[in-house]
């Protein structure tokens, strides 16, 4: 008898009705995860009221708001999916890229130093601008301290403002009133292109400032290289070693304008070699 019920057993459990699946409880606990996961993605996809809609930018001067405004619009607008001629995208302000919009404005427009973009929510953006001011202007001309006046350059030459992180960012034509910067790799430059470093910048404007402020003489042109020679704009020349202490060096150059070289010998003064780590000549 034991023999029989151990298999009779078995196949009365096999004869019993299945559940059908709309009856088991995995069921219904999937469609309700299915169900939040559609709405969740619906939400942050494609719920009208986080979709954005305006954009507003502020700080630029002289780039035009509606070229910020149309690159923003091409990155705001998601393609999510395409077949044939039908497409489906999104421009929901909680998948907005901001690192890719400020990476594609400053590719873009090397005139802009820096951006700060802000998502108002529901459906606003905010950019602030920070445009590159210019320093001085960087001009290709590895012999431009040499030349008498700054009219007698290459025609072909082509010159750009510098910030002051020694980036180059707007071609321009007149550099009459400029303190222009020249080097001697004449290797071909690109605008957004950093090509002074930015220690040198340091110096040029630490010494630009210092013989401003203490004797009123303004510097005409810098020859970067070793040495790092300026040319006043009483024509004159002052070398400086631009891998040694620049202080000390100023301090040299300072001693010698007020205690050595008077304002009528300036006329006649040719140059101020300041290298030399022990001592300082003039002519």
């Amino acid at each position: 008898m034991s023999y029989r019920r151990k298999h009779i057993q078995p196949k009365i459990k096999s004869l019993r009705r299945r559940k059908k699946i709309i009856q088991r409880p995995f069921f219904w606990i999937s469609l309700f995860i299915f169900t939040i996961i559609v709405t969740a993605l619906y939400f942050v996809l494609f719920f009208p009221k986080i979709q954005v809609s305006y954009i507003e930018v502020s700080g630029n001067q002289r780039i035009e708001s509606k070229e910020i405004k149309d690159l923003v619009l091409s990155n705001l607008n998601k393609k999510l999916l395409s077949i044939g001629f039908f497409n489906i995208s999104s421009r929901s302000i909680i998948i907005t890229d901001t690192k890719k919009i400020i990476k594609d404005i400053l590719v873009k427009f090397p005139m802009v130093e820096n951006i700060d973009i802000k998502k108002k929510f529901p459906d606003g953006v905010n950019l602030t601008i920070r445009e590159r001011a210019s320093f001085a202007v960087f001009c290709s001309d590895s012999k431009a301290i040499e030349n008498p006046r700054l009219q007698n350059r290459d025609q072909n030459e082509k010159c750009f403002s510098i910030d002051k992180n020694g980036v180059i960012f707007e071609e321009i034509q007149n550099t009459s009133q400029d303190m222009i910067l020249s080097q001697s790799d004449n290797k071909d430059v690109f605008i957004g292109e950093s090509v002074i470093d930015k220690n040198i910048i340091n110096i040029v404007s630490k010494v630009k400032d210092n013989l401003s402020n203490s004797f009123q003489i303004n510097i005409k042109e810098v020859f970067v290289s070793n040495p790092l020679v300026f040319k006043t704009s009483e024509n004159w020349k002052i070398y400086f070693d631009p891998t040694k202490d620049i202080d000390l060096q100023i301090t040299k150059m300072n001693s010698l304008l007020d205690n050595e070289i008077t304002i009528t010998e300036r006329k006649n003064l040719q140059y101020i070699y300041l290298q030399y780590e022990d001592r300082a000549y003039y002519k």
